[in-house]
């Protein structure tokens, strides 16, 4: 869901060049959410195996890891853990909406409508466990580092930023804001846009507010944690209650576990348990995945794989060169 603070706020393009060099955090759920909605075929149904399963994340999860690697871009893959739960209101809204996209889909089918098809198909997306950790053991298989959240995946993404150890956190949500991450890309992951970059100093001095009223007016306007959020208020009235400073004195009377959420975004479970080395890729062990368990293409495949190979030998020889020398 994410909070709704996009066309508030400053953003600027950037390109694939510009990134060069960088690591980043991939927010992982947010991009597999983004695979399975957006790789489908032209009746919008999702790519799957001869088993009726649906492979279209990890058609995404293998292409745009090699495409970043392609450009000198080192995306580390961070995954949700036990979510807060406070986020249980918001995990219901969506499977009610999906439930909802389900019955159109099928209305759509009956009157043979092929946009109206492939509008709700694209809606009807479940990201499984299953698929989840498919999606961890190609990476692994890959050779590129994934971390495991103690909870949210966008907040361990954030801590890692601020930390200094990835340049951004890859997101199509401005929730990483909250959690102080420095900078977010937006449409890294995806073909169709061009990437944008949201910088926390340039948002906050834009709007001559502190990271806690930041905060105050997402949560004003509904977050994962108070979808809703408070009733007629958008966020020209939040910021300008958040700028008389009386935003926590409203809060504490029209949201209910107000300061419960607020530490959620100051104070989230994160770790430092993570690796960042790339490792080289098993060879045979990714086309056994994608190719003998989930009818991807041999020769495409194959192709790839040699190119990773070559992507990530390269890296780890230089970086060996780098700390001889150093």
């Amino acid at each position: 869901m994410g909070v709704q603070i996009g066309e508030y706020i400053p953003k600027k393009n950037i390109t694939l060049e510009d990134l060069r060099g960088k690591k980043v955090a991939i927010d992982g759920m947010n991009a597999i959410y983004q695979f399975l909605s957006s790789i489908r075929l032209k009746d919008g149904s999702p790519l799957k195996n001869r088993k009726g399963e649906i492979t279209s994340a990890y058609n995404g999860v293998f292409y745009k890891t090699i495409h970043l690697l392609e450009n000198d871009i080192i995306p580390i893959w961070v995954f949700d853990g036990e979510p807060p739960k406070l986020k249980e209101k918001t995990r219901k809204i969506r499977k009610e909406m999906k439930e909802k996209a389900e019955l159109k889909l099928k209305e759509a089918v009956k009157k043979e409508d092929v946009e109206e098809v492939y509008k709700y198909a694209k809606r009807v997306c479940y990201l499984t466990p299953k698929i989840v950790e498919n999606c961890k053991y190609l990476l692994k298989l890959m050779g590129i580092p994934y971390v495991e959240a103690p909870s949210e995946g966008e907040a361990q993404a954030s801590y890692m930023a601020k930390k200094g150890d990835v340049w951004a956190v890859v997101s199509q949500d401005y929730d990483s804001l909250l959690y102080g991450a420095p900078r977010v890309i937006r449409n890294l992951t995806t073909t169709k846009e061009m990437p944008e970059l949201i910088e926390l100093n340039e948002v906050l001095e834009s709007l001559k507010i502190s990271l806690d009223d930041l905060i105050d007016i997402a949560i004003f306007m509904g977050t994962d944690y108070n979808p809703g959020g408070v009733r007629g208020i958008g966020f020209k009235r939040a910021y300008e209650i958040v700028r008389s400073g009386l935003a926590r004195d409203v809060l504490k009377k029209e949201v209910e576990n107000y300061e419960e959420i607020k530490n959620i975004f100051k104070n989230p479970r994160v770790t430092d348990n993570y690796s960042l080395n790339l490792r080289l890729p098993d060879k045979e062990g990714i086309i056994k995945f994608l190719v003998d368990e989930n009818d991807f293409n041999y020769e495409r495949v194959k192709k790839h794989v040699d190119k990773l190979y070559s992507l990530i030998e390269s890296k780890t020889k230089q970086k060996t060169l780098d700390a001889w020398f150093k």
